[in-house]
């Protein structure tokens, strides 16, 4: 497999070397991908991760910019693409302005031929994942799955770039791609194998949208704690298990259960170890005790210090004092 495209990140910011360093604002670190990122600042950076199997190049994206930016981006080989806006979106610059291509929580398949052409991203946080399948391993799939001009239909950029209409991201859609982004390193034909599956099944469902049957409980499962790491990792709120459960469309005492048998542990302590693994890090950043209640989610500092001596067996200010 070759990379399908290249991003020139240099165009941007020509002072800003490459350095294989993941920005700390990165959203989801992929424990098996090469990376290529820069970092100017807390406003400017960016990151790509992506994964050569042997049948797939799965990559992630990741922008973050002040300002409204045009980025160069060169096509190496015909390809389709498979793409999902989990943050942002983009647009390509035409002789016309930049045209809308792919907005927020929306997917889209994409054809494209040799070329250049030059895609314009807002200021703010951008995330695109997406991957192409070589040809060969597509050819297995049914003839009715085949990409045809019925769901690659709208040309972007005459004999460069032709868009499918792009649609609203399903639970199942995130469920996989969490899944995928989370899988963590493995003996490297394993982990190929581990990545075919829930691709096939991000094939099929853009193809049969409508379909609800295509995703295991317990890749549900795994995404649902790919996704709450995510959110702790970042200092954001995590949704009650009930909201979770609804966002990837699974009953919440199902998911309760399920969670308990494939991983020995309630899905709650689960948060609650993972939110006080996250304290340490940030005692150890010398962030203040009340900033990091409020960060975690806790409704009052005496619940979160009873919740630290719970798992540590000292309060927070003590174990700081230690230099634990």
């Amino acid at each position: 497999m070759i990379p399908g495209f290249m991003i020139h990140l240099g165009a941007i910011y020509p002072a800003i070397a490459k350095n294989n360093k993941l920005p700390k604002e990165v959203s989801y670190r992929i424990p098996y991908a090469q990376v290529d990122s820069w970092y100017k600042d807390r406003y400017n950076w960016c990151c790509m991760q992506w994964h050569n199997a042997k049948h797939v190049y799965l990559y992630s994206i990741e922008l973050q910019l002040s300002e409204r930016t045009r980025i160069a981006v060169d096509i190496n080989h015909p390809d389709t693409h498979w793409q999902y806006a989990l943050q942002g979106g983009y647009s390509l610059v035409g002789q016309d302005g930049a045209i809308p291509v792919l907005e927020e929580g929306c997917k889209h398949l994409l054809r494209g031929a040799p070329g250049h052409l030059q895609v314009e991203v807002d200021a703010g946080r951008h995330w695109i994942v997406g991957f192409h399948v070589a040809a060969s391993w597509l050819g297995r799939y049914p003839e009715e799955l085949a990409i045809d001009e019925q769901h690659i239909s709208r040309e972007l950029q005459h004999g460069i770039l032709y868009q499918s209409a792009a649609i609203a991201m399903s639970d199942l859609d995130r469920a996989e791609l969490y899944y995928l982004l989370g899988l963590g390193p493995s003996r490297h034909i394993l982990q190929d194998s581990q990545i075919y599956l829930p691709i096939s099944k991000l094939v099929e469902q853009m193809q049969s949208p409508d379909d609800t049957t295509l995703s295991p409980v317990q890749n549900k499962v795994q995404a649902v704690r790919y996704y709450i790491k995510q959110l702790i990792d970042t200092d954001q709120d995590v949704p009650s298990i009930s909201a979770l459960a609804d966002r990837f469309g699974i009953d919440k005492n199902y998911l309760g259960r399920r969670h308990k048998l494939l991983h020995g542990e309630s899905l709650s302590t689960y948060i609650f170890d993972l939110k006080q693994d996250r304290v340490l890090v940030l005692l150890a950043k010398k962030t203040r005790i009340s900033d990091i209640s409020h960060l975690l989610g806790y409704s009052h500092s005496s619940a979160f210090r009873k919740a630290f001596i719970k798992k540590h067996g000292i309060c927070p200010s003590e174990y700081r004092r230690r230099g634990t």
